[in-house]
């Protein structure tokens, strides 16, 4: 009978010490990838067409109203982290760009960010 409780107790710990370990979690993308610089060359006035070649068809169009509005969405999360959600609106009038809305990232420029050389 404690050669039972014995090995009971020995597989009870044994299988709570696997509890403690993390999984491999793979990392979820969906959407269109968002390229900042994409997103900068987008001007007013510009056609669908030449939206469409610069950013790829959006992930969201239309389906039962005129083509005002297409919205690109990206999302990703991570295995481990925090999730990244960027979004682009591109707002057309009577056939062109009028505006553009996004929630992404700025790029930065090279030349914010100068090396110092001096301190080797």
């Amino acid at each position: 009978m404690i050669k039972i409780l014995i090995s009971i107790a020995v597989a009870a710990s044994l299988l709570s010490a696997c509890g403690g370990l993390n999984q491999f979690r793979l990392d979820v993308q969906q959407g269109n990838v968002i390229d900042p610089v994409q997103v900068a060359q987008i001007q007013p006035g510009m056609t669908p067409q030449q939206v469409r070649f610069l950013m790829g068809s959006p992930q969201l169009e239309p389906a039962f109203r005129a083509d005002d509005r297409w919205d690109y969405v990206y999302y990703r999360r991570p295995g481990f982290g925090s999730t990244e959600r960027q979004r682009v609106t591109v707002h057309f009038d009577n056939g062109v760009v009028s505006h553009v809305d996004a929630d992404i990232p700025q790029p930065v420029a090279l030349d914010e960010h100068p090396v110092d050389r001096d301190n080797d």
